[in-house]
């Protein structure tokens, strides 16, 4: 019998794994743009197309979900996903590179894999929760909101240095940037593990595992660009985790 939610658990691993050999495969978006198939989409268009199959479980699944306390890791799942799906690439910047088809195709893959995972695994769980879950939820909560508005306000520091006609890249200071070389994904890691806290389940660990895995990978090759660009780029600043790596 076919068991999509195994299928979704060895895909999503595979690419906490396969995102280290970005790099050897020459496959990348953004300052690491390199593609094989030699067709990209524009970056709204395919910002919106990889990141959409997380609203549509949301939607599949909408009248079977009772909003209570056992359901709030959806809420914050889909909090970050209304962003990210409709927020964010209408303010991407007109000079935003253009995403390769493949890596379109894959991120849609995971999406849809990861979607379907932390949705229905917080659909009808109905623990009953003591004193210090109740305090688990709260700081993850609270950290959730650091991570993601974190991410936001980095985000825009990165926007802000795409000024019109003009295609050069600069250093970029503020918020997490002043300890990593990206401090999006700084957020975003954050994020996710504060998600993890409030879910208290293996699927919410599972995603910010494959989080934190896929994007430290990018970070340390965006941290190694940087270094190769600027002959004065910040030496104290670390690539993902702040005075560490």
């Amino acid at each position: 019998m076919f068991d999509f939610q195994f299928i979704s658990i060895i895909i999503i691993l595979g690419f906490s794994l396969a995102a280290w050999t970005a790099d050897l495969l020459k496959i990348g978006y953004g300052k690491h743009l390199s593609h094989y198939m030699k067709l990209t989409l524009p970056p709204k268009i395919g910002w919106i197309l990889y990141e959409c199959p997380n609203l549509i479980w949301f939607v599949y699944f909408l009248s079977d979900i009772r909003f209570d306390i056992n359901r709030l890791p959806i809420l914050l799942f889909v909090t970050h996903y209304f962003n990210r799906v409709i927020i964010y690439p209408l303010r991407l910047s007109p000079l935003a590179r253009p995403i390769p088809i493949e890596v379109v195709a894959s991120a849609i893959l995971f999406t849809t894999c990861n979607g379907y995972i932390q949705i229905s695994t917080h659909l009808n769980r109905d623990l009953q929760f003591q004193f210090n879950d109740y305090l688990r939820i709260l700081v993850g909560i609270l950290i959730f909101i650091y991570g993601m508005t974190s991410n936001i306000k980095c985000d825009n520091i990165l926007r802000s240095l795409k000024k019109e006609n003009s295609n050069e890249y600069k250093i970029p200071h503020g918020n997490l940037f002043e300890l990593v070389s990206s401090g999006h994904y700084l957020g975003e890691i954050i994020e996710w593990f504060g998600y993890f806290l409030v879910s208290g389940q293996w699927s919410g660990f599972l995603f910010f595992f494959s989080t934190l895995s896929i994007l430290s990978a990018r970070a340390i090759s965006t941290h190694k660009w940087y270094k190769n660009k600027f002959d004065n780029y910040p030496k104290k600043r670390k690539a993902i985790i702040p005075f560490i790596l």
